[in-house]
């Protein structure tokens, strides 16, 4: 088969020749930046002069590789409808843009799922927001199309009016009745409509947070049947039926839950890698082999009893040199394994790569034991910038 790979998540992470046989298929890798020295023997490298995958300049300048190709793969939330555009393009089988859409742009997504009566936080279109009277409690104005909390802002109703007047595309936002409680992410692989795989998570600080400059960490915790109903519920509404997921939604104090957002993609940071723990299922590989063959992985019967976290510390708000104390022997009893950067780069953009992380690891243990670590590494080592 002739394989096109738009290449973005990092090689180590998802490891393709372990899955994609390099010598029996022709694979091409679509590159951003430099792949350096890791891409499999015999495949070929198309680095781009752009910062992202745009469908239309691909479509117009590499119409010749894209010609007869067998296998489009793109994993990364940011290249899925671009990969979608292209294979509608070139007949390439694999999803076309309205598979895609409803689970990539969050205005379709939860008008969707508003129509099922799906418990979510209320929404409205920025310059319907206007309209509304004043209205009490906290609200927040997002990217229709983004990841990893960018773009976001919090608020009250009197900030987030006065942020709308100055967008220069109000079509691309959306405001959000914002949700006390616990954020949980529920990951997984859907096969039929059904999930066979399926892990429930609970972030310690947020996404949101992180972005602003602090730690972020999540933790296994015991699934509920109303995870697993509300998780097959959105799906169906969204008419996604086969492949991972990254699922996010709101546990309230009162237990309810509310539907945030949701992925066809493996989560990021520590996600994969602690669900393959758990469950041995590698998701990346089974997302692999479902989009090249068609295979599912098998249902999981049981998993390991023992539960795992992720944290991570990010870089991208610092302007100077810093320093971040770690002593690794303290939480040796939990720690599976850490990255410790001493020179990590400053500012860019928002990453949970530990090559960009001052700090990250993996922990394991008991339930409440993993979060109870976490939270005090987040407590006694603090990021200080030096000026």
């Amino acid at each position: 088969m002739k394989i096109i790979v738009f290449h973005r998540i990092p090689f180590e992470k998802i490891r393709y020749e372990q899955v994609i046989d390099h010598r029996a298929h022709q694979v091409y890798y679509f590159c951003l930046t430099p792949p350096g020295p890791r891409l499999p023997a015999g495949s070929v490298a198309v680095v781009l002069a752009q910062p992202h995958f745009d469908a239309p300049t691909l479509i117009a300048h590499y119409a010749q590789i894209f010609a007869g190709a067998d296998r489009l793969i793109a994993r990364s939330e940011h290249d899925l409808i671009a990969a979608a555009q292209v294979r509608e393009h070139f007949a390439i089988p694999g999803d076309r843009p309205p598979q895609i859409l409803p689970l990539r742009n969050k205005w379709v997504m939860r008008y969707r799922c508003k129509q099922q009566q799906i418990r979510q936080p209320a929404f409205w279109h920025p310059l319907e927001f206007l309209q509304l009277p004043p209205q009490p409690g906290r609200f927040l104005l997002k990217p229709r199309e983004e990841a990893s909390s960018l773009g976001i802002l919090t608020g009250d109703d009197a900030a987030i009016r006065a942020a709308i007047f100055q967008l220069d595309n109000a079509e691309s936002m959306m405001v959000e009745t914002f949700i006390e409680g616990a954020v949980l992410h529920f990951d997984g692989w859907l096969s039929n409509g059904k999930p066979r795989a399926f892990v429930s998570s609970r972030y310690l600080r947020t996404c949101l947070s992180f972005s602003s400059g602090s730690p972020l960490g999540s933790v296994q915790i015991r699934t509920t049947p109303a995870h697993r109903a509300l998780v097959t519920e959105v799906l169906a509404a969204l008419g996604y039926r086969d492949g991972s997921f990254h699922f996010e939604a709101i546990e309230d104090a009162d237990g309810h839950l509310w539907f945030l957002e949701t992925a066809a993609r493996v989560g990021g940071a520590g996600v994969a890698e602690t669900f393959h723990l758990r469950t041995g299922v590698n998701l990346y590989h089974a997302d692999l082999r479902y989009q090249i063959d068609g295979m599912t992985p098998a249902a999981v019967g049981s998993i390991n009893p023992l539960f795992y976290g992720w944290f991570v510390y990010p870089s991208h708000h610092l302007a100077a040199a810093w320093q971040l104390p770690f002593d690794a022997d303290k939480w040796a009893a939990c720690l599976l394994h850490y990255q410790h950067n001493t020179a990590a780069p400053a500012g860019g953009t928002i990453s949970y790569s530990p090559e960009a992380s001052p700090l990250s690891g993996v922990v394991a243990g008991a339930e409440q034991e993993i979060a109870e670590v976490i939270d005090a590494i987040f407590h006694e080592c603090n990021l200080v910038e030096l000026r």
